[in-house]
């Protein structure tokens, strides 16, 4: 696995989240009440992808619709006092590439009401040997002025970089920024760095059940030739997806078959056809039934795990998947399949899960080291830490399951915090 993972998340000042370094593995399962922050945690990872996706017809507007998104001057903490900095430092695991991680650190500046949110600060840097090596650093002492790391006979030299805007993240200019350089781009490391890393965060998906619009996906009909292999956030481009991962993979329509008859196996077959000349939908064919059916005449749990199949078990997976509440609308008995399918992904890439079901969280008592519960620090403030293993250990060899203790509120997973 040569993707970018993330190490760790550190928060400082931003909404209910109190000041929390969450580590993370290749496997997530976050847990927590209502309004303790769990859908905050997932804003600040979109928040990073949506800042730095290319957009042609105006790149400035990618970072002032991240920070829309996020929350605009309301991502401060409301115990401050503006103006203040929101702070997210994002930690990267090691890769082949590059042996000793990342770490991109960014502060957000939160004036007056009204104002809008600018970069106070932003800095990507790595380790080498056991001092800290900065690839670029910007706004940190002027703003709209930092420099850039490079190579200068076999030392490190520093160019100071003019003109930085503040209503952007610098990680997707690097290249316009260096434009006017004297430095040929093999001189600085954070030409390529920056391509790999834009790369890997432009590939992390989000989804929320609650996202999926059913009644889209069942009446969608996509059209031909959209090289989509990667299912939308609302799911409705689900038809052109399978027909494009059938021709990808040819190993992944037998995947997906075979993973759609352990939830219902009176499923013969799901095969993506032609809709008219230019369409695309989803023929699902039954044992027991002369004619197939369409996506608008199954289940909506069906159709939510159709999705989940396609999400989990692609045979490319995207850098991240975060998922908000996978089991809503599911039958208990294929929440167990649908962690096995998780599993499964988290073995090749990246997966942050957050659900309130008891019933799901049963099927991962066997990993409770991938649990991360928000509990409360005050009346307004909560903190994102791993379960304790030994507090649940005489629970969990009496025969409890992580769902059980959640159910009842033991402190071990939580409690109950209002």
């Amino acid at each position: 696995m040569n993707k970018q993972l993330i190490h760790s998340l550190q928060t400082n000042y931003y909404k209910n989240i109190f000041d929390t370094r969450a580590v993370l593995k290749t496997l997530n399962l976050i847990i927590g009440p209502n309004c303790s922050g769990k859908t905050n945690f997932i804003s600040i990872f979109k928040f990073l992808k949506d800042s730095v996706v290319s957009n042609n017809e105006n790149e400035l507007r990618n970072f002032e619709t991240a920070i829309n998104q996020l929350g605009d001057a309301n991502i401060l903490d409301k115990g401050i006092q503006p103006p203040s900095n929101v702070q997210f430092i994002y930690n990267f695991l090691p890769t082949e590439n590059l042996p000793n991680g990342l770490s991109l650190d960014i502060e957000l500046f939160v004036g007056a009401k009204n104002s809008k949110v600018t970069i106070a600060k932003e800095c990507l840097s790595g380790l080498s040997n056991t001092t800290d090596f900065c690839y670029y650093k910007f706004h940190d002492k002027e703003v709209s002025k930092g420099s850039v790391t490079f190579h200068s006979n076999n030392k490190l030299s520093y160019e100071i970089i003019n003109n930085i805007p503040n209503n952007s993240l610098g990680l997707s200019l690097i290249h316009q920024l260096l434009e006017n350089s004297k430095q040929p781009p093999e001189k600085v490391p954070i030409y390529k760095i920056s391509r790999k890393l834009v790369k890997q965060i432009s590939g992390w998906q989000f989804y929320n059940s609650n996202e999926m619009n059913l009644n889209e996906i069942k009446l969608s009909e996509p059209k031909i030739g959209s090289s989509d292999t990667t299912l939308s956030r609302n799911g409705n481009n689900l038809a052109l997806v399978i027909d494009n991962l059938f021709q990808q993979d040819i190993l992944f329509e037998e995947t997906l078959n075979k993973a759609i008859r352990s939830i219902l196996p009176i499923t013969k077959r799901i095969r993506p056809i032609r809709a008219g000349l230019m369409s695309m939908n989803v023929q699902w064919c039954l044992d027991g039934f002369d004619d197939c059916f369409f996506l608008n005449e199954m289940s909506d749990g069906a159709i939510r795990m159709l999705c989940w199949a396609v999400i989990f078990l692609q045979p490319n997976l995207p850098s991240l998947i975060v998922v908000d509440e996978p089991e809503a609308g599911l039958h208990i008995s294929w929440m167990p399949v649908l962690a096995e399918w998780i599993k499964s992904a988290s073995q090749k890439t990246q997966v942050i899960i957050c659900t309130h079901s008891p019933d799901f969280l049963d099927h991962f008592t066997d990993q409770p080291d991938k649990v991360l519960c928000f509990s409360s620090v005050d009346k307004a403030h909560f903190t994102l830490k791993p379960l304790s293993e030994k507090k649940l250990k005489d629970a969990l060899e009496e025969g409890w399951q992580l769902g059980d203790l959640y159910r009842v509120g033991d402190p071990a997973i939580g409690g109950w915090p209002w």
